[in-house]
């Protein structure tokens, strides 16, 4: 059976419940979850039982949210948006532990100062850190993000049909490669296979901060790859077939794939193993083999073409979002 989400709504349940609920509308186990999107078993359970302490920096959070948004069809930027909001109230009903630090700290220091000593230190503290704050705020506000590409250098040839895009960035900053997002380290650092059509390839990366601020870098890829087709084998007539022939069972499973209209994030593994996961820009194709079976995950459903064994080329569903774990073998 072919599941897929399709892009809802945020509701007013807390994250946890809603990513809970659309999983399950969906039948899609946790470690279903996990197997496709890369995120640890454990940080999953813990966004869903809303166990925001237990979790990692925020950077690696947001990071899981945009993978877990994009895989159930929702909006990442809210669930960003409603993590935080959960998390700064989590925080301010769970004062307990720092209050009776300084508590304790006060009374330890009212001893050998007096309370006029300490209520200047704790405006100057206070008069400081305020300065300090705007101004790196109003630094931030007016500076670009720093948007670094390493790999490739514009106008490179290439003679594959894919390239991987790399370099860095602000570890806070969202990234888009064509419009997709792409998931940024604690360090800033991004990585994307890209998967090329034949000829000039236009790539644009965009970085954009918490400001709106913009920066963005374009290259230009060429590739002088060449989906290789027997013209014979498509144009062959029926007559001088020998009888029986149309009965044979293709041995071992042959899979064409190519994105059309916007870039699509693919999923692709062959006989249980991950073949390619990555971004496929418009007009590109690949083609995967395996001995029993293909396994095709599509961010893009109805953008999304198959060719199967040399048959027709077909649309691989009529969703727009995403459809998962669509197997193809060798009699299809």
């Amino acid at each position: 059976m072919i599941r897929g989400f399709t892009r809802k709504q945020v509701n007013s349940y807390t994250l946890g419940e809603q990513l809970k609920k659309i999983r399950s509308e969906g039948r899609v186990t946790l470690s279903e979850v996990s197997r496709d999107t890369k995120i640890p078993m454990k940080y999953l359970v813990m966004i869903e039982e809303s166990e925001y302490e237990k979790l990692p920096p925020d950077v690696y959070v947001k990071g899981f949210l945009r993978s877990y948004g994009e895989y159930l069809g929702i909006e990442p930027r809210k669930l960003i948006e409603l993590y935080q909001r959960e998390r700064d109230i989590k925080n301010n009903l769970n004062p307990e532990s720092k209050p009776l630090a300084l508590q304790k700290k006060s009374k330890v220091t009212k001893f050998v100062v007096t309370p006029k000593m300490i209520t200047t230190f704790i405006i100057a503290v206070v008069l400081i850190g305020g300065f300090y704050y705007i101004y790196r705020q109003v630094g931030r506000f007016a500076a670009v993000p720093r948007l670094v590409v390493t790999e490739p250098a514009t106008d490179q040839s290439v003679d594959g049909n894919s390239v991987v895009i790399s370099g860095f960035t602000d570890p806070d900053d969202k990234l888009t490669i064509n419009g997709q997002p792409v998931l940024v380290s604690d360090k800033g650092a991004f990585r994307e296979n890209i998967i090329l059509q034949s000829g000039v390839n236009p790539i644009n990366i965009e970085a954009t901060n918490n400001f709106g601020k913009v920066s963005s870098e374009s290259i230009s890829i060429t590739s002088n790859y060449e989906n290789q087709k027997v013209a014979e084998d498509q144009n062959t007539s029926e007559e001088g077939r020998v009888s029986g022939d149309e009965d044979v069972k293709t041995e071992g499973v042959k899979l064409e794939i190519r994105v059309d209209g916007l870039p699509t994030w693919v999923n692709i593994s062959t006989d249980g193993e991950l073949a390619y996961s990555g971004t496929m820009l418009p007009g590109s194709n690949q083609e995967f083999q395996a001995a029993s079976e293909v396994r095709v995950t599509s961010g893009k459903a109805n953008q999304t073409f198959i060719k199967v064994n040399g048959g027709d080329e077909k649309i691989l569903a009529n969703d727009p979002g995403i459809v998962r774990d669509v197997v193809f073998g060798p009699n299809d």
